[in-house]
């Protein structure tokens, strides 16, 4: 779930900065680099990365240029995150270079294909490999995964804010907040505000995921806030979340493509360190309000 940092703005109102606040130093490695990418979809893929833009395009077509931002989870995994500027609806692309199997996830977010929740955010991810020097394609490609199913991590982005990740199914996950014995302090208490108002008219925190396993102990999770979009107050705002998680070194990097809640739209990415806890209780049994 995207957290929501309380701020205020010039005008005294309110504002909100996500987790935009919490990204770590931009990795500039591929820069100068040029890659083919062959796609399952059947489509090949030229991109041209200088340090702050990507030329792409499909191979033997005139590219296009956008701004992007490279982040690692891992050494030889990158985290590359864009948006295809001027389009409607709107695209965002999140490419996982996997460098040391030369293999590719792109998970791809689409806002306004659905009409009666335009701010909706539609996810899918797309696998493929990367052309090598000799020519030839790597035979096996990432996959779907039940690795996560069962496994519960506290993700701290701060020392204000946590928020506990509940990999519940293999098709769906679950937030919750973590417990203390201590006391919350005041920074706390207002982001536990922020939070409950966010999740307001919200039956219970299920969204539908996708897992994804990179490699030994890498793993890509993400989701879009159906659920919070589609019950919860005006329809004015949706969102969705990809993560590249080192579940051996606990830490992940990310992005967030969506509108907030003052319909300002967002793409910006994070990162966090995390620590595996016990499956919470709670969820042992639980069953969704939004889902037989």
């Amino acid at each position: 779930m995207a957290e929501e940092k309380k701020v205020m703005a010039d005008n005294g109102q309110p504002t909100y900065e996500g987790l935009s606040q919490y990204c770590p130093p931009r990795n500039f490695e591929l820069a100068g680099r040029e890659l083919t990418v062959c796609m399952d979809s059947g489509y090949d893929y030229v991109l041209r990365f200088e340090r702050d833009t990507v030329a792409w395009g499909k191979a033997g077509e005139e590219p296009r240029t956008d701004g992007y931002v490279c982040l690692k989870a891992e050494e030889r995994t990158y985290f590359i995150n864009a948006e295809i500027a001027g389009v409607t609806p709107r695209l965002g692309l999140t490419l996982i270079l996997d460098d040391e199997n030369d293999l590719v996830t792109v998970i791809e977010g689409r806002q306004g294909m659905n009409p009666k929740f335009p701010y909706l955010v539609e996810i899918k991810a797309h696998f493929g490999a990367v052309l090598r020097p000799d020519g030839t394609l790597n035979d096996k490609r990432h996959g779907y995964t039940t690795d996560m199913v069962g496994r519960a991590v506290l993700w701290t982005y701060s020392p204000s804010f946590r928020i506990v990740h509940v990999y519940r199914t293999e098709r769906y996950y679950n937030v919750t907040m973590p417990r203390s014995e201590k006391p919350p302090t005041p920074a706390e208490i207002e982001e536990g505000r922020a939070m409950a108002a966010s999740f307001a008219g919200y039956k219970d925190p299920t969204e539908p995921a996708l897992y994804i396993r990179i490699k030994k102990g890498i793993y890509v999770f993400a989701f879009a806030e159906q659920n919070l979009e589609k019950f919860t107050g005006p329809k004015t705002r949706g969102n969705s979340l990809a993560f590249l998680m080192d579940l051996e070194r606990m830490i992940d990097v990310g992005r967030s493509f969506g509108t907030n809640a003052q319909q300002q739209p967002e793409n910006y990415c994070f990162g966090a360190y995390g620590q595996e806890i016990p499956f919470p209780e709670e969820f042992k049994n639980f069953r969704s309000a939004y889902y037989i």
